[in-house]
């Protein structure tokens, strides 16, 4: 999978390491996993991290150093949705238009 671009290289980066970094401090399971991949239109990042609950983003406080994961992932996506059982975060990111 070829991503052009420095900002789509630097919103996968961020993305999957946000969801990941929730996954490990929040999730239940033994095990994240991640899969990255694309379609025509847009690169999809999904993160499974073993728990049932469903990823809630927290209110914003400007004292706390963490807790805008989620909230920094919404501004940069184009889609982001959670699987039915909770365990899986998925989102997606439109690819820039391929030149002719």
């Amino acid at each position: 999978m070829r991503v052009r671009g420095r900002e789509t290289g630097d919103s996968v980066e961020l993305l999957s390491s946000e969801l990941v970094t929730n996954a490990l401090r929040h999730g239940e399971g033994p095990a994240v996993g991640v899969r990255i991949c694309a379609d025509d239109d847009y690169l999809h990042v999904y993160v499974r991290d073993g728990s049932p609950r469903t990823p809630v983003p927290r209110p914003l406080d400007e004292d706390s150093e963490d807790g805008r994961g989620l909230h920094l992932v919404a501004a940069v996506v184009d889609r982001l949705d959670v699987s039915d059982d909770g365990m899986t975060v998925h989102c997606a990111l439109a690819l820039p238009e391929r030149a002719a």
